[in-house]
């Protein structure tokens, strides 16, 4: 009672004009997000921090619309919000070193994990994520049901496998986000299909109690029409089904999300591989105990990681081809005998 005794729901502008922060957090689409800070800007009070809550879209082109960039930060709150700790501040090319201070300030005061990231297609976990959902779905295709790829993922030690996330978060939230994306995935017919599919029926995951699986209450049952889908989607796009192992799912599932993770550090949007341990332990469930996935991967290997990566693209015939491309890091990194965390701790060490 006491803490809805401070919430105030209005439908004006005009309420909030003193607030010293305000949050959007309307879906992903880039022109709905643009319309609401060009009205945001045209009546806070100057010094107030705008926040976005988008889990994808370009902090820059939103804060662009205003006349105040440097007020504007990404606030990515994880899905769901009331129980999830991470947040990602985004630090866009404009914003205020004292808006960072005071958004990582705002996390520790509402017990959450603030980690700062920088501004790409999906930040950083999000942008791990696409290469990890992208090979779950495909897997589908090819011949492994739900309860195969999430029972491989969950026995590593996630605390949830891919489809039973996204029934979670919502399957129709993937879907905006894909069609905000499709230009950059139109080449891949194949590309979450399934997901696609029941989202375009309505069948949005627990909201809706259908999904990947079907559910009673809390209960999560077998939803065998998915994997009618995937077999016929299969047929429709000519990918031959087969038996795959639960260490194909995991390598292919962990190393491409890995992989991705290089990549990022290699381009400053995380400034060191303890960031995404952080981000994937807090904001996706992965095993704590095995210190996030860039300490995971260190673990293993990148000789070992690069080899398997290598293994699929040439195994997988045109999905292989089109997307197990290693990045140039992982193979200086196996080349030279360098872990992960010997690569970008130096580099951190460097610039400090």
């Amino acid at each position: 009672a006491r803490v809805l005794s401070c919430v105030h729901p209005t439908r004006s502008y005009d309420h909030i004009t003193d607030c010293d922060l305000v949050i959007e957090a309307v879906f992903e689409d880039m022109n709905l997000k643009q319309k609401v800070f060009r009205d945001l800007d045209a009546v806070m009070k100057p010094g107030a921090i705008l926040a976005t809550n988008t889990s994808t879209l370009d902090v820059n082109a939103i804060a662009a619309v205003t006349a105040r960039p440097q007020d504007v930060v990404g606030l990515h709150f994880f899905s769901p919000a009331h129980v999830m700790r991470l947040v990602e501040i985004v630090r866009g090319a404009a914003t205020a070193p004292d808006v960072i201070r005071t958004a990582l300030d705002l996390c520790k005061r509402i017990r959450k994990v603030g980690v700062v990231v920088g501004v790409c297609y999906g930040f950083v976990g999000n942008r791990m994520l696409e290469p990890y959902a992208r090979e779950a779905h495909r897997l589908l295709l090819e011949g492994a049901s739900v309860e195969d790829v999430d029972d491989a993922l969950t026995s590593v030690g996630l605390k949830m496998g891919p489809f039973a996330m996204y029934d979670l978060a919502g399957i129709d939230v993937g879907y905006r986000v894909r069609q905000e994306n499709r230009a950059a995935i139109a080449h891949d017919p194949s590309y979450c299909r399934v997901a696609d599919i029941l989202a375009e029926r309505g069948e949005h995951g627990q909201k809706t109690g259908r999904g990947f699986y079907l559910y009673e209450g809390r209960k999560r049952l077998p939803n065998p029409e998915v994997q009618e889908i995937a077999v016929a989607e299969a047929r429709r796009l000519g990918i031959p089904r087969r038996d795959i192992s639960a260490l194909e799912i995991v390598e292919r599932c962990l190393y491409s999300l890995v992989d991705e993770g290089i990549r990022i550090l290699d381009e400053g949007i995380a400034q060191r591989a303890s960031d995404i341990d952080v981000i994937w332990c807090a904001g996706y469930g992965f095993p704590a105990h095995l210190g996030g996935p860039m300490h995971w991967a260190d673990n293993i290997g990148p000789r070992e990681i690069l080899r398997a990566l290598d293994r699929y693209r040439e195994t997988l015939g045109a999905h292989g081809a089109m997307w197990f491309d290693p990045s140039p890091r992982l193979r200086r990194m196996a080349s030279d005998g360098k872990s992960i965390a010997d690569t970008f701790d130096h580099r951190q060490r460097a610039m400090a």
